[in-house]
């Protein structure tokens, strides 16, 4: 270990209480004003520096983190915790799962994910997740951007429904079915009143009475099914604008459902890259 690299990185934190280390190069020891405490080089090996770096991503001191981190990368570009803490430090966050929220809210900065420099030199699956999850940050920026046009598109038609004063409706064949109501209407009225003429003379067929009745009750239920069959005919929207409200609104449910799959994704490779 370089005098020098000693002396640029531990002038940081104290692993005890997070002061600020000195160097004493004459001694070959670091201490801590804060402290006390004086320190070997040699106490810095890879398992305490390490510990060092943990506690002071902890204690969100992420300048000393990233210094402990990449010094140990230097020696060690395999090691996948310092791989991880580095990223962790670099994002300024203390978990993995808070670069989802960076994600989320559009600040989080996919170079830090890059770490290029010990890239060719890991011999480990660890580059393989980062990569994963920056092939799916970018998918969720893509499905961001349409939902942006999405809503845009969703606030036109809106807009555009608003300053609409006349909602046509699709009275779809209700026109026809209009003129079958007022004739049935005016059959319906001369069979009730020749029922109550009928019904009121003596020595009627009962099978002439019968008929008229029936064919009266027939010819109501024909009336109000036509009623129904209107009813659901003006449910239905003519109006394009609505229609293509209907389509926007299920495009952007559906875009909702694909960005909340791939932060699951993402949340996923976390815990894998959490197991190291």
């Amino acid at each position: 270990m370089k005098e020098e690299s000693v002396s640029k990185l531990f002038s940081y934190v104290c692993p005890s209480c997070g002061g600020h280390l000195e160097t004493d190069d004459s001694r070959k020891l670091m201490i801590c004003r804060s402290c006390g405490n004086t320190y070997d080089y040699d106490y810095f090996c890879e398992e305490n520096l390490l510990k060092a770096a943990d506690k002071a991503l902890a204690d969100s001191n992420f300048s000393a983190a990233k210094d402990m981190y990449s010094f140990m990368l230097d020696k060690e570009p395999s090691n996948a915790k310092a791989l991880r803490g580095l990223i962790l430090a670099t994002n300024k966050v203390t978990r993995l799962y808070d670069i989802t929220m960076k994600i989320k809210s559009g600040t989080f900065v996919q170079g830090t994910f890059n770490l290029g420099k010990y890239r060719d030199k890991c011999d480990s699956d660890f580059f393989d997740k980062t990569d994963k999850v920056l092939s799916l940050y970018k998918e969720y920026v893509e499905l961001k951007k349409t939902m942006k046009v999405l809503e845009t598109e969703k606030e036109d038609a809106e807009k555009k429904l608003s300053d609409d004063d006349d909602l046509s409706y699709n009275y779809e064949d209700n026109e026809y079915l209009r003129k079958n109501l007022i004739v049935a209407s005016v059959i319906l009225a001369v069979l009730i009143i020749t029922d109550i003429i009928l019904g009121s003379y003596y020595g009627t067929p009962a099978w002439l009475i019968a008929v008229f009745v029936t064919a009266t009750i027939i010819l109501v239920f024909y009336i109000i099914g036509v009623l129904l069959r209107m009813r659901i005919n003006k449910r239905t929207p003519e109006n394009p604008v609505l229609t293509d409200l209907e389509d926007i609104d299920k495009k952007i449910e559906e875009n909702k459902s694909e960005m909340y799959g791939v932060i699951k994704q993402i949340n996923a490779v976390f815990k894998d890259m959490n197991s190291y």
